[in-house]
């Protein structure tokens, strides 16, 4: 038996190999228009097929070639889901150029865009603990939200709970970073803020998350 799946492994790699030669002018093609298609309602869907699908070194050609422009794909209304795809599919490097870039760009101002937040959950999702403790520390530094009396002293976590998309961010952080230290200062600052947490309308399942007082 060991030996049929071993024979019967060798031929799916080797067919794998074979289907990978026939395409490659495909997968050329892609690559050198890649910006653009990543953008393109249907060329995005291309190269998740492509992240998904292809053999190792046109995947890590694809991962390479993307990577130069993850800043400007990040919150496309197709290309994010490239970037989504590349977290999960993707290496850590990837993940840790998306990570640079959310921190460098401001997590509060991504956090509460449609695209760039699905982009932040995923990376929440797939990324190491370092990765996900990294944006935990970025919820808690104090906002430059000097606009609103409001704002004005809050930490960036509790200005993403107020918000129809960062409030989802914050729900993923809450499920999925490690236990330790950041996650213990993220939910003691949600637990002191408790009482008026409840006021705001997209804060209820973080606070249901909470548990009991």
């Amino acid at each position: 038996i060991h030996a049929k799946n071993a024979e019967l492994h060798r031929g799916e790699a080797g067919l794998a190999v074979r289907m990978a030669d026939r395409i490659q002018f495909v997968v050329d093609d892609v690559l050198a228009n890649v910006r653009t298609l990543c953008c393109h309602p249907y060329g995005c869907r291309v190269l998740q097929r492509m992240l998904e699908h292809c053999v190792e070194f046109q995947k890590m050609a694809t991962l390479d070639r993307i990577q130069g422009c993850h800043r400007e794909l990040l919150d496309d209304m197709y290309a994010n889901y490239v970037i989504q795809h590349i977290l999960q599919y993707g290496r850590d490097s990837d993940r840790d150029s998306l990570l640079k870039i959310i921190v460098e760009n401001d997590l509060l101002k991504l956090s509460r865009q449609k695209f760039a937040s699905n982009v932040i959950e995923k990376l929440l999702k797939y990324g190491n603990a370092y990765q996900r403790n990294t944006i935990v520390r970025e919820m808690l530094k104090v906002a430059n939200e000097g606009t609103s009396q409001e704002g004005v002293g809050s930490t960036v976590l509790l200005l993403m709970v107020r918000d129809a998309y960062a409030n989802y961010v914050v729900q993923t952080a809450i499920d999925v970073v490690p236990e330790g230290q950041e996650k213990r200062m993220l939910l003691d600052e949600l637990k002191a803020n408790e009482v008026q947490l409840r006021n705001y309308t997209f804060a209820k399942h973080i606070v249901a998350k909470l548990g009991p007082r």
